[in-house]
C-alpha cells in the first residue's frame, strides 16, 4: 500500500516545476497549469484536470501571490485556468494549503475551514531567497548599465536580509557602495562590510550623486521629492515586493529610468529558487506533524 502522502503543485512560475520535483522524492506529487514541455521529470505527474478530474491531494502548494483576484490561481504557464474552488475540491478535509501571499485567497480557504500556511512569512524561505534575489539584481544591473560595476557609486536603500547581500556583492566588485537605513543597527552594520552609510531622512539630499539606486525597503521611499533630485540618467532598480518602493507615475512624470524585478529567484535561478522553496516545505510540514 503506498503511504506516501500526496501533493499537488498548481500554478506558479518555472520555480514550481523544481519544486515539485524536489518534493517528488518523498511524496506522490501531481502538478496542474504546466505544459508537458517545460516539465521533463517522470516523478511528476502532470495533470490538465480541473474539478472532479483533479487528483485528492493531502497537501496543496499554490504559488506567490497565490491569485490575484481571489479567484483563479496566478499560473502563467497554464492552457486553462485553474480556480481556486475547484483546487479546494480536491483538498482533503485534513489537509493543508500552503502559499505565498494568499491575500483574497484566504478567504476561500477558511470559509471551508481548510488549513492554511504562508511560506512567504517564514525566516528560512527569506535569508536563502535573498542569494538568487541579489544574484538577478546584479545580472539586471550587468544588462542595464552602460560602464561598469566597478568604480560606479552605488546607492542601496536598506540593508536586510536582501540589501546586505547585494550591498556585499556590489562592494566585492569594487563598486562604491552607500546604504541608507533609518535603522542605525543596519548602518553600523553596512559600515562593518566596507560601505558608506546615510541616513533615510538623508536620501533627498545625497541622492543626486548617485548614477545608480537600488531599493530593497518594501514602502514607498523613492517619492517625488527623492526623484526630483535624481540625475536624469539614474537607473532605479526596485527589488521590494508589491506596491514597490517607487512612485511609478513620479518616475514617469520625470523620465527615471525605473526597474521593478518581481519574483527574480523565479526568473533567473529557478532549479536553486525550487529547491529553496521545497525545503521550506518540507519543514513547515515537519513542524505541523503533517509528515
Amino acid at each position: 500500500m503506498n503511504s506516501k502522502k500526496t501533493i499537488l503543485v498548481a500554478g506558479g512560475d518555472l520555480r514550481f516545476v523544481y519544486t515539485a520535483h524536489a518534493l517528488a522524492a518523498d511524496f506522490e506529487v501531481y502538478a496542474a497549469g504546466f505544459p508537458q514541455q517545460i516539465v521533463p521529470f517522470s516523478d511528476v505527474r502532470l495533470t490538465g484536470a480541473v474539478g472532479d478530474g483533479l487528483p485528492v491531494c493531502d497537501i496543496l502548494v499554490l504559488p506567490m501571490p497565490v491569485s490575484d483576484d481571489g479567484v483563479l490561481v496566478h499560473a502563467p504557464f497554464a492552457q486553462q485556468a485553474l480556480s481556486l474552488h475547484k483546487l479546494l475540491a480536491a483538498v482533503r478535509q485534513d489537509g493543508i494549503v500552503l502559499g505565498g501571499a494568499f491575500g483574497k485567497a484566504a478567504a476561500v480557504f477558511q470559509d471551508a475551514h481548510i488549513r492554511t500556511g504562508d511560506y512567504l512569512k517564514e525566516e528560512e524561505l527569506a535569508v536563502l531567497n535573498a542569494v538568487p534575489t541579489a544574484e538577478g539584481a546584479l545580472q539586471i544591473l550587468l544588462e542595464e548599465l552602460p560602464h561598469t560595476i566597478s568604480g560606479c557609486r552605488i546607492l542601496v536603500l536598506g540593508f536586510g536580509r536582501i540589501g546586505s547581500r547585494l550591498a556585499q556583492m556590489l562592494h566585492a566588485l569594487g563598486a562604491r557602495v552607500t546604504v541608507v537605513s533609518r535603522d542605525t543597527a543596519e548602518l553600523a552594520r553596512a559600515e562593518m562590510a566596507g560601505c558608506s552609510a546615510v541616513s533615510l531622512s538623508q536620501l533627498p539630499e545625497c541622492v543626486a550623486e548617485f548614477p545608480v539606486v537600488c531599493n530593497t525597503i518594501p514602502a514607498r521611499v523613492v517619492d517625488e521629492p527623492v526623484l526630483q533630485r535624481m540625475a536624469a540618467d539614474t537607473l532605479v532598480l526596485d527589488l521590494a515586493s508589491k506596491p514597490g518602493g517607487v512612485d511609478l507615475e513620479a518616475a514617469q512624470e520625470y523620465g527615471t529610468r525605473v526597474v521593478w524585478a518581481l519574483s527574480l529567484p523565479g526568473k533567473t535561478a529557478p532549479v536553486t529558487a525550487g529547491e529553496i522553496l521545497a525545503r521550506t516545505i518540507r519543514h513547515m510540514l515537519k513542524e505541523r506533524g503533517i509528515c
